[in-house]
């Protein structure tokens, strides 16, 4: 008899915390019944009141669907409540009608007792979303607006450059350009951040000297510096289709970050047995130690700790993304070297 106490005793806790739990959680939250496949309500919480304006006397018999779906979803939410009654979970965004007007929500169905009953919480996505849309319209208005003014500059520095005949002004006209270039593949850089964040790249196998050639071929620094590449024979190595950004970031950042009147930049490859090491050399002053903790990942993007550009940040989470490191290391005759580890295609 004593077992049988303890038995009930334990149910009754068991029942307590999760009514605790149901009613406090901040996610609308209701218990339904499927009949003739129509999820009929069997009781909601407050944060399920509140977010559909409904009181829970009324509701409890009702047609969840008649009450919160609009009419042009019903046909979604007949294959939500057809998975359902199969016993399969549901996990979607979807719009419906609350006691402010139509609203995007996370949903998310869990069926139990065979499928013949369930649990649907919603969480209101509508802020989050609206935010995610005005700041990704407003990141392509100032993109263009970028781009703009960057051309201008550019037209203009160049003008300067071939026609004026002081020493000095001449100087001046070529540092203008190449801020503004700098300034133009900072915004390329921003852009290709976003596509490598947004990816889920499939390795597949990329031949390492075209991926060089394109680098080169989208730094506009370039053809301030010296570079010279030296690959040999090197197989080809597994990435997801960004390897050539993170090349010219290397480059672009051993141009930009010297004194010297003519960078020199080596790019060179060795083969182990299963990976090929490309390195990126010049003779600047090295990288200061919250540039290299970026390569490192000793250092987390933060609005005071971000470095002086986009670059390295760029490079580290490309080579994370293909299962690959970096590392850096000071010469003793001055310069540094950072390379690039990845997988040789040849170990599939």
């Amino acid at each position: 008899m004593a077992s049988n106490d303890s038995t009930s005793l334990d149910t009754h806790r068991d029942a307590s915390r999760f009514q605790f739990l149901f009613e406090n959680v901040q996610d609308a939250i209701v218990e339904f019944e499927l009949h003739n496949k129509d999820p009929i309500v069997a009781t909601i919480n407050d944060s399920f009141c509140e977010m559909f304006g409904v009181n829970r006397e009324d509701v409890v018999g009702e047609s969840l669907n008649d009450l919160i779906v609009p009419s042009k979803r019903m046909t979604e939410s007949d294959r939500f409540d057809q998975r359902t009654a199969a016993g399969k979970p549901n996990y979607a965004i979807v719009d419906r009608r609350t006691e402010h007007g139509l609203k995007t929500l996370l949903y998310r169905g869990i069926p139990y007792d065979d499928g013949d009953r369930g649990f649907a919480l919603y969480t209101d996505l509508t802020d989050e979303i609206r935010q995610e849309r005005e700041l990704a319209v407003l990141n392509r208005v100032l993109r263009y607006n970028l781009s703009e003014e960057v051309d201008t500059l550019l037209e203009h520095s160049e003008r300067l450059v071939e026609n004026v005949s002081d020493p000095g002004l001449a100087d001046s006209a070529q540092k203008i350009k190449r801020s503004t270039l700098a300034l133009d593949r900072m915004s390329d850089e921003a852009r290709d951040l976003e596509r490598v964040l947004d990816a889920n790249p499939t390795l597949e196998p990329t031949d390492l000297n075209e991926a060089v050639q394109d680098a080169l071929d989208d730094v506009p620094l370039v053809e301030y510096a010296d570079v010279t590449v030296g690959l040999g024979d090197v197989p080809s190595v597994l990435s997801g289709g960004h390897l050539d950004r993170a090349i010219a970031a290397l480059v672009d950042n051993a141009i930009r970050y010297t004194d010297a009147q003519t960078p020199e930049v080596r790019i060179t490859a060795d083969t182990a047995a299963e990976t090929v090491a490309l390195t990126v050399s010049d003779d600047g002053p090295g990288l200061p130690d919250q540039e290299r903790g970026i390569l490192t990942e000793e250092v987390e993007l933060t609005p005071l700790d971000h470095g002086s550009g986009l670059g390295l940040w760029l490079v580290r989470w490309i080579v994370t993304a293909y299962d690959g490191d970096v590392s850096y290391e000071e010469r003793t005759n001055g310069g540094s070297d950072i390379t690039l580890e990845l997988a040789s295609a040849s170990r599939t």
